[in-house]
């Protein structure tokens, strides 16, 4: 029975997370599926992960290399996979111990699959859950017409939450590097596997992994994990979903026509908020805000949601652009960071 199920590859993806990695490795190795091949990456680190990492060198394949970022490690990672499906799984992060059984299940139950994706269980920086899970939605089935038609990203889930039919993954590789932008490898393994096939869910709403994030402040701010670094994740897009554009051109020449712009509510209701919020005033913060609507608006119209969904949500950014500091914030923090709903 063991010897005819699919290999499943587990990659942990290092830099410099010496008091996480272990954890990471020891929830692939704990999974309960009965074959997986677990791959280290570490990606020039320069703490002591390395040494826990060779630790575990009877038990995986290791590759160290120099700090190139996240799209470089994918790549090195996806010349040696064995499996027939793979994890990319954040050093700081942890599947449970059911992942992999779930997700197999998940591509089993339907063949034209190129991706699954599950919830995640946000925890803190201790490794302790703070109540919330993420994605609140999760798409499904041929999710890349709502790309293609409506200009919208589809909903998925963030980097460790998705597991890859390697055959899929492959005929897209390698992943674009850019010396300006050296990360965002799950954006292109999300998006375009999605061109190749459907996308499945697994899990049945259940998390089946865990999301660390790392600072008290990242819970009280707008934007869910490393974003939070940054101050325009809208321009970020753009630029990215323009390398996006080119890499597709070049790997599905005569496949896919891409729209020219993208939109991506996620990002455009937290570029929006730090624009109301991040103010020294209210008629600053509503200055700001009156500029941004449009096309926030315009991201939750082609959001693919219900009618009542998309009127609650028009209703909310107005709600919080009028209403006063105090009201709004709490509010418009509610709806942006899933990691403050635990609090």
């Amino acid at each position: 029975m063991a010897e005819s199920a699919p290999l499943v590859s587990i990659v942990v993806c290092n830099y410099n997370y010496e008091g996480y990695i272990a954890k990471a490795i020891e929830s692939a190795l704990a999974q309960n599926y009965p074959r997986i091949e677990l791959i280290i990456v570490d990606d020039g680190s320069t703490d002591g992960s390395r040494d826990v990492i060779e630790s575990y060198r009877d038990r995986a394949e290791i590759i160290f290399k120099e700090n190139e970022g996240q799209i470089s490690a994918y790549n090195a990672a996806l010349d040696i996979i064995k499996g027939e499906f793979v994890f990319f799984l954040d050093s700081d992060d942890r599947l449970l111990p059911n992942a992999a059984t779930e997700v197999v299940a998940a591509f089993n139950s339907n063949l034209a699959a190129a991706k699954v994706h599950f919830r995640l269980r946000l925890i803190d920086s201790t490794g302790t859950p703070t109540g919330g899970t993420i994605p609140t939605h999760l798409a499904s089935g041929p999710v890349s017409q709502i790309m293609l038609r409506q200009q919208c990203l589809y909903q998925s889930a963030p980097g460790s939450g998705n597991a890859y039919k390697v055959s899929v993954l492959r005929k897209l590789a390698p992943l674009p590097l850019d010396n300006q932008d050296k990360h965002g490898a799950d954006f292109f393994a999300i998006y375009g596997c999605s061109l190749l096939g459907e996308v499945a869910t697994a899990g049945n709403g259940a998390p089946l992994g865990e999301y660390r994030v790392h600072r008290k402040e990242d819970q009280q701010s707008f934007v869910l994990g490393n974003a939070a670094k940054r101050t325009n994740e809208s321009e970020r897009l753009k630029r990215r979903y323009a390398r996006f554009q080119t890499w597709i051109t070049y790997r599905l020449p005569n496949q896919v026509d891409l729209p020219a712009d993208i939109f991506e509510f996620s990002i455009e209701k937290q570029d929006y908020a730090r624009g109301l919020f991040n103010t020294n005033s209210y008629l600053e913060g509503f200055a700001n805000g009156s500029k941004l609507l449009p096309r926030l608006a315009k991201s939750i119209l082609k959001r693919p949601s219900t009618a009542t969904m998309k009127l609650g949500l028009l209703v909310w950014a107005i709600f919080i652009l009028v209403a006063p500091r105090s009201v709004g914030l709490p509010i418009a923090r509610f709806v942006c960071n899933p990691a403050s709903r635990g609090q």
